[in-house]
């Protein structure tokens, strides 16, 4: 039974005590079953096609037999650099029959970035997307690849020339059977199902392992907590190569035999039309849409629409309500999570302004713990323990680490894998993950986010790293000299955006437009510093750590700060001397972002 009672909980732990997960789950044996229970419903509908669990199954094992030909076994691993489409889904889920990771990679990300990103992985081989060869070939002359290091590119026309080493990859998959392989029972729960991208809180981007076990207890609990049942139409703008893409959409959906929506990408001009379109009531999203949606002008039929369920990350709580009003939606439903899927916060109850609650079917998942906001040290008291926050406090989010939710560190990164563990928290032997995340502790063991520790931020419903984004700045051929980039908040928007303080070459001078056209094509738009500060002040670079916090303190205060800020103006899509008429109309809101 699907639903957010009692009941859901009962059938949830019913589920996980009966099925030994970390043995026989895993996202081929899935498929294989919705294939056999489920032939004709639909499974994905994408523009005018609708493809059914019996023919997404069958496209699948064409992956697996060609790839299994290409003599990849389990563990290896398959980088994929597609936007959004069935093929992106079919592709992953006949790797994973074979045991094969797929790496993700992120489409919105350029230069060194996406290089390093694909690198990480240590694939033996490439997908790209048609519409993607030129990214590729951006990066080509810097990727590192295992043997045999194939490249193969799907979604091209025939007759369409590929540059070499480059292969078609629609007519190697039409010579392979569509049959089911004989047995994938060599592949287990615990096993890696895909590899996800992550900032952490800190350095440079890092890789995540997902486990099928993973992916199919979160799918679990969307199915049992969020009203997913099997008849629901799911619409889907989210990046597949994102948590909530991938281990909530997909995932929920699988789990449930219901159907999904996919869009390339999110249009809120066009979101109405297809919900009514493909008469979709499930949604997952992030508060970012939702703003924009409901920020549109009100029409008179705007209640007269499908939606029913509404499942999002960082929604304001003072628009839950109004939003359902509105629109006519039955259950608008928080949660929260990280790329590391440690541990599921779901505020299940719909209590207003809650992002989560730190239990799940009576299944404990984290704790809230004091700590020095300035410097992120977690408090210990006499007896070295962590201090939990009580109700109204705000602390740190730590993720219990157990058989449920195991963490599989970064890859290639035993580093930062440790650095995320706090250990004998609360008794010897426990392991808990550090999410950097500050939260505010309420009743009921409810939490509701605050803001981040660490040096990375949350604009545009997307992570940024700001060590990388000064990494790349600092490779500007021009007058810079150092730079240190932090997140600042603008009113009425939610998350951080980049700020850069930079100090020049002394007798230097910005060439502002030539500094525009090198960020923009090294990184993706939501990482761009929106403000600029030029520090003439040695003293900011003395003690970098207290220096940061000053200058975020300051923020771009024109009418405090004395040196120059710049501002990449949005409509301007330029940088310019930053005014105090310009920052009066930003903290306004006369400026949209």
């Amino acid at each position: 039974m699907n639903g957010n009672g009692s009941v859901g909980a009962q059938e949830y732990l019913k589920l996980l005590n009966n099925c030994n997960y970390g043995e026989k789950i895993s996202l081929g044996l899935e498929i294989e079953r919705l294939a056999r229970e489920r032939t004709e419903h639909p499974a994905i509908l994408w523009e005018s096609q609708v493809i059914s669990y019996g023919e997404f199954n069958r496209r699948s094992n064409k992956y697996a037999r060609l790839f299994a030909n290409l003599g990849f076994n389990k563990g290896d691993v398959v980088a994929l650099l597609m936007n959004n489409c069935p093929e992106y889904l079919i592709a992953v889920s006949g790797l994973a029959k074979l045991g094969v990771i797929t790496a993700l990679i992120n489409t919105g990300v350029r230069g060194e970035v996406l290089a390093q990103g694909i690198n990480l992985a240590e694939p033996r081989a490439l997908i790209v997307g048609s519409d993607l060869v030129e990214l590729y070939q951006s990066v080509a002359e810097r990727l590192r690849f295992r043997s045999p290091g194939i490249v193969l590119v799907d979604g091209y026309e025939t007759g369409m020339e590929l540059p070499e080493p480059l292969q078609g990859l629609p007519g190697l998959l039409k010579s392979c059977g569509d049959a089911n392989l004989e047995s994938d029972s060599a592949v287990a729960g615990k096993d890696i199902l895909v590899y996800m991208y992550t900032s952490g809180s800190t350095g440079d981007r890092k890789a995540v392992p997902v486990s099928h076990q993973r992916w199919w207890t979160v799918g679990q609990q969307v199915r049992y907590f969020g009203y997913l049942k099997e008849g629901s139409i799911q619409y889907m703008c989210l990046p597949l190569y994102y948590n909530s893409g991938f281990t909530v959409c997909f995932a929920g959906m699988v789990m449930s035999g219901s159907t999904m929506v996919i869009k390339n990408e999110f249009s809120v001009k066009k979101f109405w039309s297809d919900i009514r379109r493909y008469r979709a009531d499930y949604f997952v999203g992030v508060g970012e849409m939702c703003r924009y949606i409901y920020s549109q002008e009100e029409r008179a039929d705007d209640a007269e629409n499908p939606l029913e369920v509404v499942i999002c990350n960082g929604m304001w709580g003072n628009l839950i309500e109004p939003f359902k009003k509105r629109f006519h939606i039955s259950h608008v439903i928080e949660i929260y999570g990280t790329t590391e899927n440690v541990g599921s916060f779901v505020n299940h109850d719909e209590t207003p302004g809650m992002c989560g609650q730190l239990s799940i079917a009576g299944l404990k998942q984290g704790e809230v713990v004091r700590c020095d906001f300035n410097s992120g040290e977690l408090w210990r008291d006499g007896e070295n323990r962590l201090v939990r926050c009580t109700p109204g406090i705000i602390g740190v989010l730590l993720c219990a680490i157990n058989d449920l939710n195991p963490f599989y560190g970064y890859v290639n990164d035993p580093e930062n894998s440790e650095a995320k563990i706090v250990r004998n928290a609360f008794r010897d032997g426990d392991a808990y993950l550090n999410t950097f995340d500050l939260v505010e502790l309420h009743e009921n063991d409810y939490i509701s986010f605050v803001d981040r520790l660490g040096d990375t931020y949350r604009w545009k419903a997307k992570t940024v790293s700001a060590h990388q984004v000064a990494d790349v700045i600092m490779k500007f051929f021009g007058p810079i000299e150092d730079a240190t980039v932090y997140g600042v908040k603008i009113p009425g928007h939610e998350g951080r955006c980049g700020m850069a303080a930079l100090s020049f070459i002394e007798g230097e001078n910005m060439d502002w437009k030539r500094f525009l056209i090198y960020i923009n094509s090294r990184m993706p738009e939501h990482a761009r510093p929106i403000f600029i500060r030029i520090c003439k002040q040695p003293d900011y670079w003395d003690s970098l750590e207290q220096a940061k916090q000053q200058l975020k303190q300051e923020s771009f205060d024109i009418t405090q700060v004395k040196e120059p800020i710049f501002f990449l103006h949005p409509q301007k899509e330029a940088y310019i001397p930053m005014t105090e008429k310009l920052y009066k109309e930003i903290m306004e809101g006369k400026l949209s972002f």
